[in-house]
């Protein structure tokens, strides 16, 4: 198209030199001034409307060429929707509209994260353009907060705070260190607390100042031993609970609750996977149309198995039964969390296609994890542990009967 119009433009020229120059040339002086000047005009016109034409097709080559760029950095630059994400050293430098869920030895954020982030990791660093719009959930031996988190949990070594927390912070830590500023409340279990106060470094070369560590609210923390908090770094009240064990304990604790949650599920996941393999792998175990008979088998199972068990008991000739019955029940309620992690995990590996089983095996630490982390959320997370209970157990109910629906309609 572009050739096409240079092409016509060159043509147009061309006809109208051959035209006026000779016309000017056989012409008297009077007249070939008056020519000229209608030649110049003509020429002027011709130059501005190959000029402008020419700034037209500059300028469709500009936008389609504009398009297409902005089309790339989209696609390169914006994730629509969750991420999830495993490996060694993992930067995430694109926008997420959506919640970020990583399992990774370093993890650093330069971008804007439009959910929540759950990170089991080493090292997590949120970076002077890091911003996450929602709940930073962590489990990590260092933890460095350099942009905005909107709200903190963590259970951590060492946390060190330089940017801004925009509401509160829950953490667990040996080391917290707040150098920036907390928007609301801090509710805090350490050995150690630091900030830095306002002041000024003078050197030979440079003089610096630096920026004083805030809590715009109450600062409620638990210690074996109290700390001095300097005056004027807590604009609210700031109470002091001395811990009945220490927080290398308190932690440790925290660890093996975290262990045995993702030690269990991968031991169910593996028996499932050896003695029902279709169990394992079926998309649907939580589906839009079973999630609510599924709550309800939930519900209903574990009172009609006990009430049973206690009938049974009180007969006396059928004690044994009852007893036995009793412990299935409490068995099948111990493990129908982790059934509840290994259903998301299938419904999320078959989004993501992931097929092979290690691929399952990494996805399923991940959701185990992200699991007992949120479970740290107060009220929040007692309500997301009952569900995935009832959940876990509805599920099986219901598979069960479904299986059985159909081994029977097969022989019929």
């Amino acid at each position: 198209m572009l050739k096409k119009k240079i092409g016509m433009i060159v043509l147009v020229l061309i006809t109208v030199f051959a035209l006026v120059l000779p016309v000017a040339r056989a012409a008297e002086s009077d007249t070939n001034t008056s020519e000229n000047q209608v030649t110049s005009t003509e020429e002027n016109t011709t130059d501005t409307n190959v000029s402008t034409e020419n700034e037209a097709t500059t300028s469709e080559d500009s936008t389609a060429t504009n398009e297409e760029t902005a089309s790339t950095l989209t696609e390169e630059n914006f994730k629509q929707g969750d991420v999830y994400l495993t490996g060694d050293d993992i930067t995430i430098d694109y926008i997420i509209d959506g919640n970020l869920f990583v399992f990774a030895d370093t993890v650093t954020i330069n971008s804007q994260i439009g959910g929540d982030a759950f990170i089991f990791a080493n090292t997590v660093t949120v970076g002077n353009q890091g911003y996450i719009f929602s709940n930073l959930f962590t489990v990590a031996s260092t933890v460095n907060v350099q942009g905005v988190v909107y709200d903190l949990y963590a259970l951590s070594n060492d946390v060190t705070i330089m940017g801004y927390v925009y509401r509160d912070i829950r953490v667990s830590v040996n080391n917290l260190n707040i150098y920036g500023t907390v928007g609301r409340n801090a509710y805090v279990t350490c050995n150690n607390m630091n900030f830095v106060q306002n002041g000024t470094n003078e050197t030979e070369e440079t003089t610096t100042t630096s920026s004083q560590g805030m809590i715009n609210g109450n600062l409620k923390y638990t210690s074996s031993n109290e700390i001095t908090i300097p005056e004027g770094v807590v604009t609210g009240e700031t109470n002091y609970t001395q811990a009945t064990n220490n927080t290398s304990r308190t932690i440790q604790s925290y660890l093996i609750s975290l262990g045995t949650i993702i030690s269990t599920a991968i031991l169910v996941w593996l028996i499932c996977l050896w003695l029902a393999p279709k169990f394992v792998k079926k998309e649907n175990l939580i589906d839009k149309k079973n999630i609510l008979p599924e709550i309800g088998l939930g519900i209903l199972t574990p009172i009609v198995l006990i009430l049973v068990s206690i009938v049974l008991i009180l007969l006396g000739i059928t004690s044994s039964f009852g007893l036995l019955l009793l412990a299935i029940s409490f068995i099948l309620i111990g493990l129908s969390t982790s059934i509840f992690i290994i259903a998301i995990n299938n419904l999320i590996c078959n989004k993501l296609k992931i097929q092979k089983n290690i691929g399952n095996f990494g996805m399923l630490i991940v959701i185990a994890a992200v699991l007992w982390l949120v479970g740290l959320i107060p009220y929040v997370g007692g309500i997301i542990g009952i569900l995935a209970v009832l959940i876990g157990l509805g599920i099986v109910i219901y598979y069960l009967i479904n299986r059985d629906k159909k081994e029977n309609n097969k022989k019929d």
